[in-house]
């Protein structure tokens, strides 16, 4: 038979399970300090500080910097190669850079000129058929 338990009682044994609970983590940090201090034995019994950084780096020599600058130049070019079907089956000016997207081809200005036709076309008809439909509907 399952016995309920009153507000006040379910309270008292909550704070009572929080006080133990509390108490083993004191216990557990007490035991963690002290290993955090019997490693640093070794050393005097004191811990080296950390050292702050401060504004200032390291310069680069300018070997270094070439060196960089070099290796940046030369995976630039790897870059922007053109691979060996690209080669082979584009024109020069097309050529494509590795791994990115197909650079698109511009329009010339015949098929401009055809394509703009073609919309002049399409616009007119457009006008035509939205004309006719309210005269239609007036009727």
């Amino acid at each position: 038979m399952v016995q309920s338990l009153s507000a006040d009682r379910m309270r008292a044994l909550a704070v009572e399970g929080a006080r133990v609970r509390l108490e083993e983590l004191r216990t557990e940090i007490a035991l963690l300090e002290q290993l955090v201090r019997d490693s640093g034995a070794g050393s005097g019994g004191r811990r080296p500080r950390a050292r702050r950084r401060t504004g200032k780096r390291g310069q680069l020599s300018p070997a270094g910097r070439a060196a960089i600058v070099a290796a940046q130049k030369a995976r630039w070019a790897k870059v922007n190669a053109p691979t060996a079907a690209d080669a082979s089956s584009a024109a020069p000016g097309n050529a494509r850079r590795s791994g990115g997207a197909r650079k698109r081809s511009r329009m010339s200005a015949a098929a401009r000129k055809a394509l703009s036709a073609r919309m002049r076309k399409y616009w007119a008809e457009r006008r035509k058929a939205t004309a006719k439909a309210p005269a239609a509907s007036k009727r």
